[in-house]
């Protein structure tokens, strides 16, 4: 009787720790549901927030870049921006160009306009003239070329040199004989004449022979005395020994 006791005692103590165990698991699983249903959503909303941050930040950084590119198109096909940018840069072009010159301005206008007479008066002499030209073509053309600004001469010769055929090489005679340009501008003339016909270069050799003070005698006499066509004349600048030798013998 109390063996029986005893082991029905152990049972019933058996089913109370089972239940009390199973009670314990069913709690913490409802625990663990309440918060993944109530902190879950929480936290998914958080993070969707987060989300619609990134891609709204991310939808103005993509339309400024959109508008960026729109601009630039614009302004590259002269069209106005939205905002009135190119209208108002194109108002402060008018205001520029309505505005007095200044005088660097006016000083560059004028060399401008120096060089385009120049360069018109080359194209006159592009093509040979029926009656030749006259000296005093030859001076307006050395007149004109004086005007041209000593920074932009060489571009300017070297174009008349490329244009003025042989018929008028007297054109570039009258540059090559003016002895106030510089040495440089007068050899750039007189190797382009050497350059030339024999029978357009040589009068032009003589005439420089007969100046001794020419920057280019030296080699003007070399180049006439190899060919054997040195002038029997006596070159400008000469002394007045030799007569005086004459006279004495």
């Amino acid at each position: 009787m109390g063996y029986h006791l005893r082991e029905s005692y152990g049972i019933i103590r058996g089913m109370k720790l089972k239940s009390i165990v199973w009670m314990a698991v069913v709690a913490a699983v409802g625990i663990v549901a309440c918060v993944a249903f109530f902190g879950g959503g929480e936290a998914t909303d958080v993070d969707g927030d987060l989300d619609d941050g990134v891609r709204q930040r991310s939808r103005v950084s993509d339309a400024s870049a959109r508008r960026a590119q729109r601009r630039a198109a614009r302004r590259a096909a002269g069209e106005e921006d939205d905002d009135g940018g190119e209208e108002a840069d194109s108002d402060d072009d008018d205001k520029e160009a309505n505005a007095p010159m200044t005088e660097e301005e006016k000083r560059e206008a004028e060399e401008d306009k120096c060089v385009e007479d120049f360069d018109a008066l080359t194209d006159k002499w592009m093509e040979p003239s029926d009656d030749g030209v006259t000296m005093a073509e030859v001076d307006a053309f050395a007149a004109m070329f004086r005007k041209v600004p000593e920074a932009r001469k060489e571009e300017c010769l070297q174009r008349a040199l490329n244009l003025v055929p042989d018929d008028n090489v007297m054109l570039l005679a009258g540059i090559l004989m003016d002895k106030t340009q510089p040495k440089e501008l007068l050899e750039l003339v007189y190797n382009d004449i050497l350059n030339r016909d024999e029978a357009v270069k040589n009068p032009i050799l003589k005439q420089i022979y007969q100046d001794k003070e020419h920057p280019c005698w030296a080699d003007t006499a070399w180049i006439l005395d190899a060919t054997g066509d040195t002038p029997g004349g006596k070159a400008k600048g000469d002394g007045d020994d030799d007569s005086g030798e004459s006279d004495t013998n």
